[in-house]
């Protein structure tokens, strides 16, 4: 709540506001604190005293200590403020110093993974970051650079320019080239973007040692990503970006004007985008039967299986399983992509029927 951005002014008895006060100062700032009011509190009387964002009054009654808050944001108060009081709601019930409560009230957890693969908790969540960080930057470098091979490829037969390509160069060669090329440029951008993102985290990490003794006690320290984990990641990019690239490459070339790309380009969007959401459900949820199942399904596998394999223990097989359904399932959209590129793109006129595509992979 609030992070420290909230300033309160706490009115009532010395005895109530004395012990209220540490319990909030963590998370609000304290303007002024008074005895009593002399009237109604608005806005003027909060910019009068240091601009505050609400007047908290506290008093007693029979059922222990009460609150009335005068706030320019009434939905500011609401669980989280009367948990910061619930010490001193407890030791005017009991009798207890509101130290001894405060004492009771914490609840000391250990938290042990079974597996082994982290040490603590705050590995886990580390890991949990590091997973999503590169989860998106597979979203964003497959959908990038399989959009640009889709782009050049339009351009490529609206211009005319395919017709002299396909007269000297095979065009299953082609779109390999197209493919390695691109795939090539992702790598170094995906490559640019860690090394970047590593030197910052360094910098900041640095930083924090400098002000704050090595980080002691702060939680930070550098991220060290585990060279199995690295190797997963380039495998399933590799893996994913050929299935979308293919069918990118293919869907582009039975266009006939660049303005039609947005026709072709929404339903190979949504299983990147359906790839991405689910992803971040396995950053909760890990071991899900259904997520272990996505984790294998081509298009869905490379978002679903790396960020298993960042956030949990992925037994062996189902890593090789899953490598190995996929890179067929890549075999198999190249060798459909290439048919549909062959014939797309000397076709011009009206874009093929469904059935002209079916014919075409038939052949």
């Amino acid at each position: 709540f609030g992070g420290g951005s909230t300033t309160l002014v706490l009115v009532g008895d010395p005895a109530l506001t004395s012990a209220a006060r540490p319990l909030l100062e963590h998370d609000y700032k304290i303007a002024a604190t008074l005895a009593r009011l002399d009237r109604t509190p608005d806005t003027a009387f909060l910019d009068a005293h240091g601009k505050a964002t609400a007047v908290t009054v506290l008093s007693r009654d029979r059922d222990g200590l009460k609150v009335t808050a005068y706030a320019r944001d009434p939905s500011e108060f609401h669980g989280a403020f009367a948990r910061h009081l619930l010490p001193l709601q407890v030791a005017l019930g009991t009798g207890l110093p509101v130290a001894a409560v405060q004492h009771h009230l914490k609840v000391p957890v250990e938290v042990h993974d079974v597996a082994g693969r982290f040490a603590d908790a705050s590995a886990a969540e580390a890991a949990k970051g590091i997973g999503y960080l590169f989860v998106f930057l597979l979203y964003l470098s497959i959908l990038l650079n399989a959009q640009a091979i889709m782009a050049s490829v339009a351009e490529e037969k609206t211009s005319r320019i395919a017709e002299l390509l396909v007269a000297t160069i095979d065009p299953a060669q082609l779109l390999t080239a197209k493919i390695l090329a691109s795939a090539a440029t992702g790598m170094i951008q995906l490559a640019a973007w860690i090394a970047t993102g590593a030197l910052a985290g360094s910098a900041v990490v640095g930083m924090f040692s400098d002000s704050a003794q090595s980080g002691a006690g702060m939680g930070i320290g550098p991220l060290a990503l585990p060279p199995g984990e690295v190797l997963s990641f380039v495998a399933f990019f590799i893996v994913g970006f050929l299935q979308y690239g293919v069918l990118y490459a293919a869907a582009a070339s039975l266009i006939n004007r660049t303005e039609d790309l947005g026709s072709v380009t929404g339903p190979l969007v949504v299983p990147v985008v359906i790839g991405f959401l689910l992803a971040q459900l396995t950053l909760q949820f890990p071991t899900a039967p259904q997520l272990i199942v996505a984790s294998q399904i081509p298009l869905l596998a490379p978002f679903v299986m790396f960020t298993r394999i960042a956030v949990s223990s992925v037994p062996a097989w189902q890593i090789v399983l899953s490598l190995v359904v996929n890179v067929a399932a890549a075999a198999l959209f190249a060798f459909a992509a290439g048919k549909i590129y062959r014939v797309g793109l000397l076709l011009y006129g009206r874009p093929p029927s469904f059935k002209q595509v079916l014919a075409t992979l038939r052949a």
